[in-house]
């Protein structure tokens, strides 16, 4: 468990909190209003993708103020900056999945 807390620090707790939000979501639509789980799902893959877009950012105006970077510390920071997708994506396949399962049964 502590490799999962530290990917949920690593991908900024912040946008990591919105997309356990959106997940945490799709699991109550699952549950209240199934018509919405694959939107929630997509939600949850755009603040992902929001959330590595703005560690893009932030890293490429470091970059810019050091200067000539090694590319070992660019591909961490693109590891670090790409979790956060991983997790929307993540979320969004559960809710495809559960969409999937709420089709078949109706």
């Amino acid at each position: 468990m502590n490799g999962l807390f530290r990917l949920y620090v690593e991908g900024s707790v912040g946008w990591m909190t919105l997309v356990t939000l959106a997940l945490v979501a799709v699991l109550i639509a699952a549950w209240k209003a199934p018509n919405w789980v694959r939107e929630l799902g997509l939600i949850g893959l755009a603040i992902g993708m929001l959330g590595t877009l703005s560690g893009l950012c932030q890293a490429s105006a470091e970059i810019i103020k050091v200067g000539d970077i090694a590319p070992s510390v660019l591909c961490g920071g693109m590891k670090v900056v790409l979790i956060t997708t991983m997790y929307g994506v993540i979320v969004c396949l559960i809710s495809v999945v559960i969409d999937l399962l709420h089709r078949a049964r109706n």
